[in-house]
């Protein structure tokens, strides 16, 4: 379930650094995902040595996977762009 915009905007600061740890979380599986047969591990320790001031900030238009995080109106631009992005 989506965050309701309003309650996004109540607490943006938190929202906003939550989704930032997200987009970085996705990001390094993704690559780690690539590089390996049995990347949870490596993941796991990578991701445990993380600090914030290693963190990249969100590009725009980023959607996290997890629902959770998701503002209000963002499950169908999830939905739409990786039904598109398989058909190609």
């Amino acid at each position: 379930m989506s965050v309701p915009k309003q309650k996004y905007i109540e607490f943006k600061e938190y929202y906003d650094f939550q989704r930032k740890v997200q987009y970085n979380k996705e990001k390094l599986r993704k690559a780690v995902d690539f590089m390996l047969d049995e990347p949870e591990l490596l993941f796991n320790d990578i991701w445990s040595k993380m600090k914030e001031e290693d963190m990249k900030e969100i590009p725009k238009g980023w959607i996290p996977k997890d629902d959770k995080l998701k503002i209000e109106g963002e499950e169908w631009a999830y939905l739409n762009h990786h039904k598109n992005y398989k058909k190609n």
